[in-house]
């Protein structure tokens, strides 16, 4: 970034009021709005609003955040639709804030089932998933894209490739998923690094291909006998217990793991890995990242973008439990080259994933949406 566009910016502060709009109450999203809320909150003024309940602990405190309900899951959705006071309540508050840009920082069909009566305002959307993920709901995901695509005057994706899905290049920015390293700082008594250890982490879901990873560890643990797959993550484990050869090697934490416990596991790992059938991108990453550990991911989605392949990590053919077999061997056998791709993702995690740079990056966004609103 140049010293005009944070010239600019400066400027800024005291003009530009975004809106940051969340529709969840935890979890992967709301570490995802806390954490760039908070670097925009350095030079623009940012207000949240989300939910009623959503998980403060990772916002800093000047932010404001104002809690509504919403139709922010399925079994709400109807109630706070059919209730009018609902859906007018949430764009009183809108209005009544008087801001220069409305930032929903995803894609939701209540939110985009409103977005008509917003056309007066500028509207940046950040589309994280282009397509719907395999064995989750693609209807309403697919419908409220649409919405959003249709009514924001920009959007926001990770990646190349999600651009090219897209196919809104003419109002489409690129910016990276931010780093998590606030992870690295929630406890200090994190235990140290296990040999052998491979961390399998988030929600368990068909689109993650726990199945090749699992497959792979008991063909690492042939040549490897203190390899140790540790599966952390809420979701349906039941369709691979049948593939759990060897009990041994594999520890099961199937529970939502709150963000107190992040650490634990992700010190304990000597690698992490995301053997990604299809995906967009992931939070995964930047989190392995924050504590220097190298990934080994299969190469689907905008996930190439982020990892360095021999760099941070390996990527490798999705769906293959061999090849990613012998990836896990060439690292868990080679400590140097660990520690090596450590070095290298926490270096760019402190660089291009930044959430000083990334919010730099988002205002110059909000103000390309500004301009296209004023042209109309």
């Amino acid at each position: 970034m140049t010293k005009n566009h944070l010239k600019k910016i400066e400027e800024d502060r005291p003009t530009m009021k975004a809106i940051l709009i969340n529709f969840n109450t935890y979890g992967g999203q709301v570490h995802y709005i806390s954490q760039l809320a908070n670097a925009l909150s350095e030079i623009i003024d940012v207000t949240i609003i989300a939910p009623v309940g959503i998980d403060k602990s990772n916002f800093l405190k000047p932010i404001r955040i104002i809690e509504l309900k919403v139709g922010n899951v399925m079994n709400n959705f109807l109630v706070n639709t059919i209730i009018p006071w609902r859906p007018a309540i949430f764009l009183r508050a809108l209005f009544r804030e008087k801001p220069s840009v409305i930032h929903f920082t995803e894609p939701n069909l209540w939110s985009g089932i409103l977005l008509p009566f917003l056309h007066e305002l500028p509207v940046v959307t950040t589309v994280h998933d282009v397509h719907s993920h395999l064995g989750s709901r693609s209807l309403d995901h697919d419908f409220a894209q649409k919405l959003h695509v249709f009514f924001s005057d920009r959007l926001i994706v990770h990646g190349e490739k999600s651009r090219e899905e897209l196919k809104q290049n003419y109002k489409c920015d690129i910016i990276p998923h931010g780093d998590y390293s606030f992870f690295a700082r929630l406890r200090s008594d994190e235990p140290s690094e296990e040999e052998g250890a491979v961390l399998f982490f988030g929600r368990i879901e068909p689109y993650k291909g726990l199945k090749y990873l699992i497959e792979a560890t008991h063909i690492v643990s042939q040549k490897l006998p203190n390899v140790k797959l540790i599966i952390a993550g809420s979701g349906d484990i039941s369709r691979y217990e049948g593939l759990i050869v060897d009990k041994r090697v594999i520890e099961m934490h199937n529970r939502y793991i709150p963000d107190s416990e992040v650490p634990i596991f992700f010190r304990r790992a000597s690698i992490v890995v995301l053997p990604y059938i299809e995906a967009t991108q992931s939070g995964i990453i930047p989190i392995a990242y924050a504590f220097g550990k190298p990934v080994i991911a299969s190469r689907v989605g905008d996930i190439p973008d982020v990892i360095e392949s021999e760099k941070t990590g390996i990527l490798v053919e999705s769906g293959n439990s061999k090849v990613l077999a012998n990836a896990m061997i060439r690292l868990l056998t080679n400590e140097q080259l660990r520690n090596e791709m450590g070095f290298n993702a926490r270096r760019k995690m402190e660089t291009e994933l930044s959430w000083r740079i990334i919010a730099g990056r988002t205002v110059e966004v909000y103000r390309k949406a500004m301009n296209r609103k004023n042209k109309k």
